[in-house]
């Protein structure tokens, strides 16, 4: 393009300048008429309010005279009534006298009402009107002001009131004069409007009743409204406060108005507008007009020389006329010069710019990415020597994108491509995998960052950098596996499980299929750690996976959780019979041991099953319903599988299903509670100690006996928190029991067989301050003599330390008397079934034979379950020291104890 064919800017310059120009002439003469107008209105504003101003004082005059006026007709009036004698008369003749008075005289009188009332009381003698609208009599009865208001019919009235004298006393006569628009027009001026209003509402007008009737709807503005298209200018002045009948007071004023004066000519507004406007017309084009053609000329110059430079060459002739610019220009040295300067080294630096644009790619053709760019439909245009390494080829025709992407690839790439195309990414980034050359079987890993080349708001190729990523690549996945296996079995751990179970979750919600959830927890596998060594250990459940994985589906994923426990994950089943199929296969592991060496290990564990939907609507709460159910299986006695839904049909199962689920969560939560049971001395009556019973109450299953949830603890393993909860209460209550009290707490099995048992009670009852002879440790007859050996180097090691010990149920078991001399005991107990048959023959005989077992050892004998006096009684002449039952009082919580026992104490 020639550029003598270009517009050049400053034809454009110059008319943007007489049009804004123009407007701003227009803008001011608008601005100077106004100016000139407000400055006339505010005077011609005051002389208004000037002439109003005087109006408003000579109406008040006026308006006072025609009072004076009326006041003296009614004077007028009153010596002609009273020279008459009308009102020396009786009331009948005086009424009927002064009616045919008033009417003969009613032309010539003037008042509208005259009313004559006693002048102590104000009460009405006679009153007569002559106005059509006549108020109510009784309103008559105004306070002494010289106006007065029919509020009912709006009218005002002169009140004038003159007291007389005569033979029945003091009277007052009243006369009343309507105030009138007739009135208000006669004592107004020429081209002037008046009102009488009421506060904001009129009364009266001197423009007569069509004038009052347009301005009453206008309240509180009553004269600002033109007539006939004249402006009217208005001023008011307070006439006197009324009192209503209400006795509000409301103000009574004198409204004035009069037309505006408006003498100002229109030309010779016009005339000196436009003068002004000419005037600084000519003033701008003086001081701005030279300078802009100048402006304009050097503006050229600059546009050429920019029009010139298309083939991005610097020439001498561009050169000569932006330094003929600067130079001409070097003393002003304003804006235009030093964009004349700043354009001649863009030039200069845009040339040097190429050519470092070249030596850049030569640098990127030694680098090991890839420079490409593409056409949008895959063509390749330009390309570092790394693309060839890369693909083998150096062009597109014949490495496509079907040629060289992996086919699993090719359409994330093409998807990724056509979003840049179309704009909808500005950058991507993208890992895909390449053909090696030579090699149409073998790929590699690579990453790719690719922009839009964008000309014109429309992209006409793609460009980026190809990076060979597949050592990185494999390092990820590997890194990526290690965060999601266990490193042991290499099987799926809870993070990658969970993610399994969620999708197969969705999968069986689109087409309404089961999945199966296992918790799978392998028997005895401690005291496999604990007898071989833990590498034995870990052997065993490689095998155990191995085995586990063998009878599995492929679509099935076993997961290890966590130590000794897997879970199974069996999606896509059909009904609930599949998921008992893959049950039935895991069972039969069981038929067969584990050899590892030369020694066999059982194939035994404990399995808990729940299916989706049926037993679960979330993978939560499926987890939740497969560890209860394998919870279940364990209280069975292990090595079984379980199914929630089957536990759940079974009441039985059920409840003890429910109370193994919520015992545990009971024991951390201190929900076991600690009662006692008094113990009462047999020959004293005296209490000397309680029985610590655990108690444990369910929001939904109530109470709980502890014969139920004792055996669940102690299979679960959850006996020793059960105790020592139950332990650190019971010494805890020592602070509020009586002084000398004793407890007597159960140890149960485990506790006993603990190697820390006797150190932990030491700083136990240390920390409370407690002494151990104040503690009676019973322990069964079935734990006291399972394991005499181990049991008496436990129980000797208490009675060392002080603690008492008693052997509970005694006589139930199958102990022989030489086992009761190799253990310290301080104290048999009577087991309940012996005391309830101690009113039969046998059963006497028994409990005879079992107190006198502990006369002859030495022991003190305790016997529980006594529910009457008459077994009270029968149990101490035979011997028995301690007696415990219902008779007494039943198991109490502590603080329900301490009141039972403070109140038998005061008794």
């Amino acid at each position: 393009m020639k550029v003598a064919q270009q517009r050049l800017p400053t034809n454009t310059l110059r008319k943007v300048f007489l049009t804004r120009l123009f407007l701003l002439l227009f803008s001011f003469s608008i601005v100077t008429s106004l100016a000139i107008g407000m400055i006339y209105r505010q005077r011609l504003e005051l002389q208004n309010r000037a002439d109003i101003s005087g109006i408003l004082n000579h109406m008040i005059p006026r308006l006072k005279n025609q009072d004076r006026l009326w006041r003296d007709d009614a004077d007028h009036v009153l010596s002609i009534i009273e020279w008459s004698g009308l009102l020396a008369r009786d009331d009948n003749l005086r009424t009927n006298k002064l009616d045919a008075f008033f009417t003969a005289q009613s032309e010539s009188i003037g008042f509208e009402g005259i009313v004559i009332t006693e002048a102590a009381n104000k009460n009405i003698i006679y009153a007569y009107w002559e106005a059509i609208q006549k108020p109510n009599l009784k309103s008559i009865k105004v306070q002494d002001q010289s106006l007065w208001l029919d509020e009912e019919h709006k009218i005002l009235y002169s009140r004038i009131s003159r007291t007389l004298h005569h033979s029945g006393g003091k009277i007052e006569v009243v006369f009343f004069k309507a105030w009138e628009s007739d009135v208000l027009k006669h004592l107004s001026f020429s081209d002037t409007e008046s009102f009488i209003a009421l506060g904001s509402y009129p009364l009266m007008s001197s423009a007569g009743r069509l004038a009052l009737e347009a301005a009453q709807p206008k309240a509180g503005g009553y004269a600002r409204y033109k007539i006939n298209g004249v402006a009217f200018h208005e001023d008011s002045k307070e006439l006197e406060k009324l009192t209503l009948a209400d006795g509000n007071k409301v103000a009574l004023r004198l409204v004035v108005r009069a037309p505006i004066r408006n003498s100002f000519p229109m030309s010779a507004l016009l005339i000196s507008t436009l003068g002004i406007t000419l005037l600084f017309g000519v003033l701008m084009y003086w001081v701005f007009g030279r300078w802009l053609g100048q402006l304009g000329s050097r503006l050229d110059t600059a546009t050429k020389a920019a029009l010139q430079f298309q083939n991005r060459k610097v020439n001498s002739s561009i050169q000569e006329q932006l330094s003929l610019l600067a130079v001409a220009d070097a003393q002003e040295h304003d804006q235009i010069s030093v964009i004349a300067q700043e354009l001649s080294a863009l030039m200069t630096t845009s040339d040097k710019r190429d050519e470092e644009q070249r030596a850049y790619l030569q640098t990127l053709d030694m680098l090991q990415d890839a420079v490409i760019e593409f056409s949008p439909d895959g063509r390749l245009l330009r390309a570092t020597d790394a693309w060839k390494v890369l693909s083998g080829k150096d062009n597109f025709s014949e490495c496509g994108i079907a040629n060289c992407v992996h086919p699993e690839d090719s359409a994330n790439v093409l998807e990724q491509i056509s979003a840049l195309v179309h704009r909808q990414k500005e950058l991507v980034t993208i890992r895909f995998r390449l053909r090696k050359p030579n090699d149409l079987t073998s790929h590699f890993w690579v990453e790719a960052r690719f922009a839009p080349v964008i000309n014109d708001a429309s992209v006409v190729g793609i460009r980026g950098v190809v990076r060979d990523i597949t050592n990185t690549y494999l390092h990820e996945r590997q890194i990526s596996h290690m965060a999601l296996h266990d490193s042991l079995t290499d099987l799926p751990n809870r993070v990658l499980m969970e993610d399994r179970l969620a999708m197969a979750i969705t999968r069986a919600q689109r087409s309404e299929q089961h999945v199966a959830l296992g918790f799978i927890d392998l028997d005895h596998f401690k005291q496999v750690n604990d007898t071989f060594g833990h590498k034995m250990g870990d052997r065993l459940l490689i095998e155990v996976t191995q085995r586990f994985q063998a009878v599995l589906r492929s679509s099935d994923t076993l997961s290890r959780w966590g130590g000794d426990e897997f879970v199974v994950l069996c999606p896509d089943l059909v009904s609930l019979a599949d998921a008992r199929e893959i049950t039935n296969k895991l069972a039969a592991l069981s038929l067969q041991s584990i050899r590892i060496d030369d020694t066999e290990f059982p194939f035994a564990f404990s399995a808990g099953f729940a299916v989706y939907p049926d037993d679960a609507e979330n993978s939560e709460t499926l987890q939740s319903q497969a560890d209860r159910a394998m919870f279940y299986a364990k209280a069975q006695g292990r090595n079984n599988i379980q199914f929630f839904n089957s536990i759940a049909l079974k009441d039985s199962g059920k409840q003890s299903f429910y109370i193994q689920s919520k015992l545990a969560a009971a024991i951390n939560k201190n929900e076991i509670q600690a009662w006692l049971q008094p113990l009462v001395s047999a020959h004293t009556g005296k209490v000397i100690g309680a029985e610590v019973l655990a108690r444990w109450h369910d929001t939904e299953q109530g109470w709980i006996p502890p014969t139920v949830f004792i055996p669940m603890a102690e299979s679960m393993g959850l006996i020793d928190k059960l105790g020592q909860s139950v332990w650190l209460q019971a010494l805890n209550s020592f602070s509020v029991l009586p002084k000398g009290h004793r407890l007597s707490i159960n140890l149960s099995k485990r506790q006993l067989f603990s190697s820390t048992l006797v150190h932990q009670f030491c700083d136990d009852i240390a920390r409370f301050n407690i002494k151990p002879e104040q503690i009676m440790l019973e322990i069964t007859e079935g734990i006291a003599f399972s394991d005499v050996d181990y049991a008496q180097e436990r129980i000797a090691e208490l009675d060392a330390k002080g603690f008492g010990i008693a052997v509970d149920d005694f006589g139930v078991g199958y102990s022989s008397l030489s086992q009761l001399h190799e253990i310290p005991v301080d104290e048999l107990k009577l087991d309940i079934s012996f005391v309830r048959r101690i009113h039969e023959s046998k059963g006497l005989s028994m409990a005879t034979a079992i107190v006198s077992i502990a006369k002859s050892l030495d022991l003190e004998c305790v016997a529980e379950g006594v529910e009457d006096e008459q077994t009270a009684t029968l149990l101490a002449n035979m011997g028995v020291e301690i007696l415990q039952g219902y008779h007494f009082a039943k198991p109490m919580p502590i603080q329900k104890y301490i009141e039972w026992v403070n109140q038998r104490h005061s008794t």
